[in-house]
């Protein structure tokens, strides 16, 4: 089994279209191509082909990003230990978390993936844990956590995917 080669986009800079460690990728329901571009501190979206389509900033270190069915895009900020949420266009809507230990806060959050309810799954890098937070209601709205891991460990550098067949949650990581 291998995978076919169908394109490829982006190099080293900071303009449009560029990249400085892009550490998270994520697409929605139309095919845009949503990708952290954590050390020009944006996300950038692309349509399906790569072509550059617009960017937002305002994340100090964005690692993960996730999106759901709604059209809500999750970015995990990474040093500010929260996650914020942007609608399709980049346009600030809320956040939620803050840097600890306890429930709802992060240390260093990673990994983002939503499921078919949009539940917001977030890999808690610093704290070796999965949190699991409610579908955010309207625009703005903060959420408070649902349920807080610790029974899963991570090390090193975490992704989150969910199968949206099983609903079924997969956590691929780098050992450090």
């Amino acid at each position: 089994m291998s995978g076919t080669f169908l394109t490829t986009w982006g190099s080293y800079g900071s303009g449009s279209g560029l990249f400085n460690f892009p550490t998270g990728v994520a697409t929605d329901g139309s095919g845009a191509v949503y990708v952290a571009d954590t050390d020009n501190n944006r996300v950038q979206k692309f349509d399906p082909n790569g072509t550059f389509r617009t960017a937002w900033g305002g994340i100090s270190s964005p690692f993960g990003v996730a999106t759901d069915a709604s059209g809500h895009v999750y970015v995990s900020d990474y040093y500010a230990g929260r996650i914020d949420q942007f609608d399709a266009n980049g346009s600030f809507l809320g956040a939620w978390g803050s840097y600890g230990s306890g429930d709802g806060q992060f240390i260093n959050p990673r990994g983002l993936a939503t499921d078919a309810s949009g539940d917001v799954y977030v890999a808690d890098h610093g704290n070796n844990r999965i949190q699991k937070f409610a579908c955010p209601t309207g625009s703005g709205s903060t959420t408070t956590t649902t349920s807080a891991s610790t029974t899963t460990t991570i090390v090193g550098d975490c992704s989150i995917v969910i199968d949206r067949g099983s609903g079924g949650i997969v956590c691929a990581f780098r050992p450090s």
